[in-house]
């Protein structure tokens, strides 16, 4: 598939609400599988700050799991064209930056602040009072 091609059907799945489809889609799962793999499973966040995590813990349980998650630099939904670029080129600089990073999921939370403040925001009071 084109990076034309790709783009047009990441659109397509936007409009239709069904963006999961991309990210179960065999070359996106092995691409991710590649790139957690390159880096020994290794969050590229924490490793920013002198840290090494591997896992994720669950909260409930506690069980440990090799992290899982590989983010876009530059998001799917703003750069469909960039979903399967391990690289892009900085528009304002010219330079080749990482686009995909192995993060833990601490971290990918905090990269995606904006899905908390939706969830904040659809809170709504229960009186004028706000109680």
């Amino acid at each position: 598939m084109t990076q034309a091609e790709l783009a047009t059907w990441i659109r397509q799945l936007i409009k239709e609400d069904r963006l999961y489809k991309f990210y179960k889609s065999k070359d996106w799962i092995k691409l991710k599988t590649d790139i957690l793999r390159d880096a020994h499973y290794e969050c590229a966040v924490c490793r920013q700050h002198g840290k090494i995590t591997r896992y994720d813990v669950d909260f409930m349980t506690g069980e440990k799991k090799l992290i899982s998650t590989v983010h876009h630099v530059m998001h799917v939904r703003d750069h469909p064209e960039l979903a399967m670029s391990r690289t892009f080129r900085d528009p304002a600089t010219g330079e080749i930056k990482t686009n995909l990073l192995p993060v833990c999921k601490s971290c990918h939370n905090k990269l995606h602040p904006e899905k908390f403040k939706s969830k904040q925001k659809q809170a709504k009071p229960l009186t004028v009072e706000r109680w």
